[in-house]
């Protein structure tokens, strides 16, 4: 099933990705997590010159290559990734949130850097780079400050979606609110109407950790949080109200994700 089945785009999301290539000639596009591109502004392809050199099998996998690490590294960075491609060209990617989580990329590109030279095998390709924009090194931090002012437009405006991560949305929720509620993956299934594999997946792909792995880590923090707030209060009180019933167990835990034993955080 193609991936943009699980996306929602807003009628007005399409249109301001639309503008965005007419008022700047550069392509910009919407991609899943796993790097399928879903949703083109004004659906323009990729430039003549992109399409040349992308005919050589080496140099279409290398493309796809940097865009992969492009992808990465903005999403390390939680936040916009310029870069030049293998050829010379200038990129940007930047993740896309809903709330705290990431549900797909926007990027845009290709186009010229001003006074750089970009590689051309011959005539054709020539005259093809001569057809991409051309920006400015000032222009360039320009688009790019648009670029991410649109974007989050989009992520706080919610003008997309993924159906999935909008199902898990109110459970997650949930799950910060009350960290020590003993919430197991059957009761969580029956929250969300989904199986309890199903949502073990789903969990893992969203969030970036397991339903375990990520209860756990809100029980410790309120555990931080407690120990902070009440310095006085003991293991066992501290280990009950962020839903562990053994205090052993408890500084187990704590010591083993912590380093040292609650006794010595507070």
């Amino acid at each position: 099933m193609k991936k943009t089945m699980e996306y929602i785009f807003t009628d007005e999301m399409l249109k301001l990705l639309d503008h965005f290539t007419s008022l700047t000639e550069v392509r910009i596009a919407f991609f899943s997590l796993d790097g399928e591109e879903l949703c083109i502004g004004k659906n323009r392809s990729i430039s003549t010159y992109c399409a040349l050199r992308r005919r050589t099998k080496s140099f279409n996998a290398a493309c796809l290559a940097a865009d992969e690490i492009g992808r990465q590294t903005a999403l390390e960075k939680n936040g916009v990734h310029f870069y030049q491609c293998h050829a010379g060209l200038c990129e940007a990617v930047v993740p896309v949130y809903v709330g705290e989580m990431p549900i797909g990329y926007a990027m845009i590109g290709q186009f010229r850097l001003a006074g750089k030279a970009a590689e051309s095998r011959n005539e054709k390709e020539s005259d093809a780079l001569k057809k991409l924009p051309t920006f400015t090194r000032e222009k360039v931090e320009d688009l790019l400050s648009m670029f991410e002012v649109l974007i989050h437009h989009i992520a706080n405006h919610a003008l997309v979606g993924r159906r999935d991560f909008d199902l898990l949305n109110p459970l997650v929720d949930r799950m910060r609110s009350n960290p020590a509620e003993a919430l197991t993956l059957a009761e969580a299934s029956n929250i969300v109407g989904l199986s309890a594999s199903r949502l073990s997946h789903l969990f893992t792909s969203m969030m970036g950790i397991s339903f375990k792995q990520f209860q756990m880590a809100q029980r410790l923090e309120l555990a931080d949080r407690l120990m902070k707030i009440h310095p006085d209060w003991p293991v066992t009180k501290i280990a009950g109200s962020c839903g562990f019933e053994d205090p052993l167990y408890f500084s187990r835990i704590y010591k083993k994700h912590r380093g040292i034993p609650p006794s010595q955080a507070r």
